[in-house]
């Protein structure tokens, strides 16, 4: 687990982090599944105190009506319900398996598999009954590529070669043999009752009911995806408009420490220290993982000091009965009790989650908000960059000239 909540929280890093939040539901979908684990005495410290109002001023109201230009909210198609169905069943483990057929990229192969350097098989490289899709890049280059043609049954030879930055020193940049058997082909099931009927527990017996569960389910994504790209757009002209230029000193280095800690008590977890954990599964050090924490924490104190402050003006505020609502939503969301997941994060952290929340909705109904398609911001976003680097090409021509 320890590679996955790191990996959550670099992710997290990328995008605003107001509740429902990427580390949020990342860290609450992990500790779902490696069971509720007891805090490290560092986590149960309490997050230091102070005012929104003594780290910024906002004396005008540029806040509102604020200028962004957005992807349309996708459409839910009939394919995109089949396909999410045949997902769910895929990760249920109802798909079929197909006994005869070549592979071809894109599909789910059960594969064994030894792996071999100078005719001795090495560590980590061996594997029975495993799932691969085809493409995804999971293995090293020329492993998935290798079994496309195959067919179901055979066994193939793969002459390989590790990359030269791979993780383990033993295996970097050197030469190996992969052994690879193919077992079968992961197949679609057929979406009828009865495949309704699995993947809901029992609870649609019909395939069109469950569907337009699904559809419903697919659609709520879709509007979570728009508005948090609507609250991320707007966030940046924030950050433009209302610039927080210091920082409360005690929270950061709470939370440097305590994400440190955390680090540290998953090393001990797994009976390492942490300066070989840092290395061999984030490929990084103490001091490089510190600096990530500061800026990260960083972060989260502009969100927290700018949507502070405005909250502060508009007089926004969050009730109990809204506070309640909320993680009675949240808790079902991640599919969890409300008793969980207040036991993930504490009271004070879900209430200013859920009021930048509300500060994030007030500033979108005052948004000017112009939508487009995916393509035409691509398409500027690469007249961009192209018109950056003629600029930068022309700067370098013309300094050149200068210096000849």
């Amino acid at each position: 687990m320890k590679k996955r909540i790191l990996s959550c929280l670099l992710a997290a890093s990328m995008t605003v982090a107001w509740l429902p939040s990427a580390a949020m539901a990342a860290e609450t979908e992990a500790g779902t599944e490696a069971g509720t684990e007891s805090m490290t005495e560092a986590e149960t410290e309490q997050e230091p105190e102070f005012d929104v109002a003594d780290y910024l001023t906002i004396n005008d109201d540029k806040y509102k009506g604020i200028e962004v230009t957005v992807t349309k909210k996708a459409e839910v198609s009939d394919k995109d319900v089949e396909d999410e169905i045949k997902q769910e069943a895929s990760d249920a483990g109802l798909s079929t398996q197909v006994k005869k057929g070549t592979v071809k990229d894109g599909d789910t192969v059960n594969i064994d598999y030894v792996g071999k350097k100078d005719g001795k098989a090495f560590d980590g490289g061996t594997a029975s009954g495993a799932d691969l899709t085809i493409g995804s890049h999971t293995f090293i280059d020329g492993f998935e590529s290798g079994l496309i043609g195959k067919k179901v049954g055979d066994t193939v030879d793969l002459d390989l070669t590790f990359p030269e930055n791979y993780a383990s020193k033993d295996l970097a940049g050197q030469k190996v043999v992969f052994t690879v058997t193919i077992n079968y082909i992961e197949g679609e099931p057929e979406v009828n009752d009865d495949l309704a009927d699995k993947l809901s527990g029992g609870e649609y017996k019909d395939i069109d009911d469950f569907k337009k569960s699904v559809r419903e389910k697919l659609e709520q994504d879709n509007e979570t995806n728009y508005n948090r790209e609507v609250y991320s757009a707007i966030f940046q002209q924030l950050l433009k408009l209302y610039p927080v230029d210091k920082y409360p000193q005690e929270f950061i280095d709470y939370y440097v420490n305590t994400s440190m800690n955390q680090l540290q008590q998953q090393a001990e977890d797994e009976s390492e220290t942490l300066d070989d954990m840092l290395k061999s599964v984030y490929n990084t050090d103490a001091d490089s993982m510190k600096a990530y924490f500061k800026t990260y924490a960083e972060q989260l104190l502009q969100q927290r000091i700018i949507l502070g402050v405005i909250a502060q003006k508009e007089n926004i505020t969050l009730s109990d009965d809204d506070f309640q609502s909320a993680v009675e939503g949240y808790a079902q969301q991640y599919g969890i009790s409300v008793d969980d997941f207040l036991s993930y994060y504490s009271e004070k952290d879900i209430r200013e989650s859920e009021l930048e929340n509300r500060v994030m909705e007030f500033l979108a109904s005052k948004a000017k908000i112009t939508e487009t398609d995916e393509t035409e911001i691509e398409t500027e976003e690469l007249e961009v960059e192209t018109e950056a680097g003629q600029t930068e090409a022309e700067t370098s021509s013309a300094e050149a000239d200068t210096e000849s």
